[in-house]
């Protein structure tokens, strides 16, 4: 009788340890997942300071636009938090699709607000760079739209450039490495090398004129763009751009159009001195 007691009893404390196990185990799991949460959030915050070019920034945040950058981090941080502390069920964020989105995948857990304020936080240096996509002219949701449908795209060393396989041509800005533009290339893949090439660095957006002209006028005026070291850049594709200038007549009527006009003059100017040449030989 004794030993079948022991053995019952040693039965029952570890059924008993398995059970405490399993929730300390939980509760690890939890935490776990709250500080990968964080960590991705602090991610994003330190890439605020990396893109943010306002040095006077409010001790406040503004009603509409970005705001200062310490108040949004707080904010977030509080956010995640929140969703810890509340047991809000997250959804997994994972995917191989380089979008803003795909970058920082805590973004998709964020509230829209702070989904808008990050995605200026991060994206909007890029955007001032282009005259006719600017804070001038666009409002800060359609900022922040737009911002979520940039691309990041990779480039090894010595790779060209003429148009994305699935979105064609684009703006591209150089986070990293350097950018050579050397020749042009027709609509039947003939490439024709540049008597002065240009070089593009960090910052530096590259088509942002050419980008509203139309394949068929430019015909064998496509630039081609070669990378000299690894390159990581910004995307902003040309049919994301025609969307944003449809929905938005002022950004076209007072900038945009101007630029693709002067884009179609410079070659019709270049095709007329071309054929002239040709005529006096």
């Amino acid at each position: 009788f004794a030993n079948i007691l022991m053995l019952l009893s040693g039965l029952f404390w570890a059924f008993t340890i398995g059970n405490l196990v399993s929730i300390v185990e939980h509760m690890n799991s939890e935490r776990n997942t709250y500080k990968r949460s964080l960590d991705d959030a602090n991610t994003v915050i330190g890439s605020f300071a990396e893109n943010n070019t306002t040095n006077d920034a409010p001790n406040e945040e503004s009603e509409i636009g970005v705001g200062d950058p310490t108040a949004i981090a707080t904010r977030i941080r509080r956010f995640v938090t929140c969703q810890y502390d509340r047991a809000i069920p997250k959804l997994p964020s994972k995917c191989s699709a380089p979008t803003l989105d795909q970058v920082y995948p805590i973004l998709k857990g964020f509230s829209p607000d702070l989904r808008k304020l990050s995605s200026l936080q991060l994206m909007q240096k890029y955007l001032e760079m282009i005259p006719y996509l600017s804070s001038e002219y666009l409002s800060p949701e359609e900022q922040s739209h737009l911002a979520f449908q940039c691309q990041y795209l990779e480039f090894s060393r010595g790779e060209s450039f003429v148009r994305h396989p699935e979105y064609g041509r684009g703006i591209l800005i150089l986070r990293r490495g350097m950018a050579l533009c050397l020749g042009t290339v027709g609509c039947h893949g003939f490439a024709a090398k540049s008597v002065s090439f240009q070089i593009y660095g960090l910052d530096d957006p590259i088509a942002v004129n050419e980008v509203l002209v139309e394949d068929e006028f430019l015909e064998d005026e496509v630039p081609i763009y070669r990378f000299s070291s690894y390159s990581i850049v910004v995307f902003i594709p040309q049919s994301v751009i025609y969307e944003v200038l449809n929905a938005n007549a002022k950004a076209w009527r007072n900038c945009a159009r101007w630029r693709y006009l002067q884009t179609c003059l410079a070659k019709w100017a270049k095709d007329r001195i071309m054929n002239r040449q040709a005529e006096l030989t």
